[in-house]
């Protein structure tokens, strides 16, 4: 009997492949989620004043980065003494201390007990010290290397079949592949990998361990026979997308050691100059590909809650709150940071020691503005009441209202940041508006994409038109981050969302990737000539994560559809990459995707957790990484030779606070 399929042959996977073209609702940062987050970056917190404390009270930084020497032999004992302080890392985490299978309802007809696991790089065999350690561990491996193994489909495999019947297992495997996986490991970090698919039935996974200490690495099958991409939307009644599995592969998870590569040394007899990273470039913080993000930087474990070097971050810490639910104090346990593996990006501290004139005076100093100053107890608005709105509010001439800090229109000149995208792009709007809350030198529009770029491309260029009008003439610098995304792909593609398709006409009989090519294709086009000092496409995020996304209630009679998966959103992004590199003029592509795609335990959460925003919105530590390397790309755009004397005085500011 074959895995029902409705058609001859599989479909590629939603990674690499090398034979194809590479090709939360809510206002999130109350007063108190902002508080708490500069407490989890700066690693202190005042607790005698804990509920009305301001930013500037948590100023100090926790160093969490290994330093290692230069060392190229490591004796026995060395050896085993690293694997010591390793294996009990007081921040790693064990098996089951991140969610897995939480509820979703789930065909019983999939592939994860079909698949072979071969190494391809990295046996315990092969390491000539593996004499020292267990034998649980499936693989060794360095710090820094990349690490991969095979997984091939056997329909053959007879491992838990009776052999004393003669059957065979139920399903055959494609001969063409085409099964989607998920991949994630966990330990002192949480990283994920690449899946290329061969069309031959075998798939390889690869991946790059940075902190040393052990792994579990899970791969799980998402779809066993999903459809083409091409082949999106459905048009039959009768036909059905498949539905999200989530069956961990057979024989995963796996252990895996990750040893130093050097010799660790103490951090404290190290140059100040060689304990610091340097500011990330503008290179360093935009990609070239759609892969390219993805070993730059990872998810660092920088706090349980389970342990004894746990600090109480929360004023009363016998009681629970939403904001403590959604940093992972009073849910999961678990906090994290997101580490660039060359350089650094700028910290909270940093700019919380700009506020109050500060990004004013750079602004000044560097671009020539003629900001007016203000005093450190003066505020450009009360930002812990509701004046800051919900959405961009348009007029009737599609110009946007004041939204931010800015008073005077007429006479504003500076910075004026302009956020093209959904939901997502609104949250990371209001983490950018935290950040930049007491500078009046920036001015902030968000024009929105709800609905799709479809239905939304005369609102976009006739703000943009309307800004651009207003502003001819005035000491104004542009800066443009865009995206839309996860409303097209549903919309375009989703068997769900039909209606609203026939009703507003977007597909005109085209597949659903065609038609999104067109619209980006048309955006692109608009941006191109529009006059901007930094324009910047955000990649979209890795959205309707089910493995690992926890704290809401999932239909139990209803399948995930295909269409609304991050295989889906990895395609998507990959258009308009080939859309920009082909036909963009000076469009800079940051990434959202691999930074997401980790992280299904952290997504946005409110006190009733309804299913579509919890599935599609990131949590904090995840916009708190958007906004502050939209900042740092702005800078760098608008400053250029000038970033580092503008870094350089506002670490400076941060430090004259402490």
């Amino acid at each position: 009997m074959k895995l029902n399929s409705r058609r001859g042959s599989s479909p590629t996977i939603a990674y690499y492949n090398p034979s194809r073209t590479m090709a939360l609702g809510s206002f999130l940062l109350v007063v108190i989620s902002s508080l708490i987050l500069i407490r989890q970056e700066s690693g202190y917190v005042n607790r005698s004043n804990s509920q009305g404390a301001k930013w500037t009270d948590y100023v100090n930084i926790v160093n969490n980065n290994n330093k290692y020497n230069n060392s190229s032999t490591t004796t026995v004992r060395q050896f085993a003494k690293q694997q010591s302080q390793h294996m009990n890392n007081q921040y790693s985490l064990s098996p089951g201390e991140l969610p897995g299978y939480t509820g979703w309802s789930r065909p019983e007809q999939t592939l994860a007990g079909y698949f072979d696991i071969d190494p391809l790089s990295h046996s315990p065999t092969s390491n000539n010290q593996a004499q020292l350690l267990q034998s649980k561990y499936h693989s060794i491996v360095k710090s820094g290397d990349k690490f991969s193994l095979l997984l091939t489909c056997n329909h053959n495999n007879t491992i838990g079949v009776d052999n004393d019947i003669d059957e065979e297992p139920p399903y055959e495997c494609p001969s063409t592949g085409g099964t989607l996986f998920y991949v994630r490991a966990y330990g002192p970090a949480v990283i994920t990998g690449l899946v290329t698919d061969f069309h031959n039935t075998s798939y390889s996974i690869e991946m790059q361990f940075i902190d040393p200490g052990e792994y579990f690495l899970e791969v799980v099958t998402t779809f066993s026979v999903p459809l083409d991409y091409d082949e999106f939307p459905l048009l039959e009644d009768d036909i059905f997308e498949p539905g999200y599995e989530g069956y961990m592969v057979g024989d995963f998870p796996i252990t895996i050691l990750v040893t130093p590569s050097v010799v660790m040394q103490d951090d404290s007899s190290l140059p100040s100059d060689e304990k610091d990273k340097p500011w990330c470039t503008i290179s360093q913080l935009t990609e070239t590909s759609p892969q390219s993000a993805l070993y730059k930087g990872h998810w660092q474990v920088i706090d349980t809650v389970a342990r004894l070097s746990h600090k109480p971050l929360t004023p009363d810490e016998t009681q629970v709150s939403l904001d403590g639910y959604r940093m992972g104090l009073n849910s999961v346990g678990v906090r994290m940071s997101f580490e660039y593996e060359q350089c650094d990006l700028i910290h909270i501290r940093d700019i919380a020691g700009g506020l109050n004139g500060g990004l004013d005076k750079c602004l000044n100093d560097h671009l020539g503005f003629h900001i007016p100053q203000v005093s450190e107890n003066s505020t450009q608005g009360d930002w812990d009441s509701n004046e800051l709105p919900d959405r961009a509010m348009i007029s009737g001439d599609g110009a946007p209202t004041n939204q931010t800090n800015v008073y005077d229109e007429n006479n504003f000149e500076g910075v004026h940041v302009i956020f093209i995208g959904d939901s997502v792009m609104r949250l990371v709007r209001y983490f950018f508006l935290r950040l930049v809350g007491g500078s009046i030198g920036f001015k902030v529009t968000l024009i929105e994409t709800n609905g799709g770029i479809h239905a939304t491309m005369s609102n976009v260029t006739s703000t943009l038109e309307a800004i651009r009008k207003r502003e001819e003439g005035k000491r104004i610098k542009r800066a443009i981050l865009f995206n839309s995304g996860l409303h097209d792909i549903d919309i375009l593609c989703s068997s769900k969302r039909k209606s609203t398709r026939e009703k507003i006409d977007v597909i005109g009989g085209k597949s659903c990737e065609d038609s999104y090519r067109e619209a980006m294709t048309q955006l692109v086009h608009v941006l191109n000539e529009y006059p901007a000092m930094l324009k910047v496409f955000r990649s979209t995020t890795a959205g309707w994560q089910k493995y690992g996304n926890y704290g809401f209630s999932w239909g139990s009679d209803m399948l995930q559809p295909q269409s609304r998966s991050t295989h889906l959103v990895y395609h998507f992004n990959t258009i308009v990459f080939d859309v920009i590199e082909k036909l963009g003029k000076n469009i800079y592509i940051s990434d959202g995707y691999w930074l997401t795609l980790p992280r299904p335990d952290h997504t946005q959460t409110s006190t009733t957790n309804e299913v579509g925003k919890h599935l599609v919105h990131p949590g904090f530590e995840v916009l708190s990484v958007l906004a502050r390397r939209w900042f740092m790309l702005i800078l760098w755009g608008l400053c250029g030779s000038s970033f580092e004397s503008c870094m350089t005085y506002l670490s400076s500011q941060s430090y004259s606070l402490q």
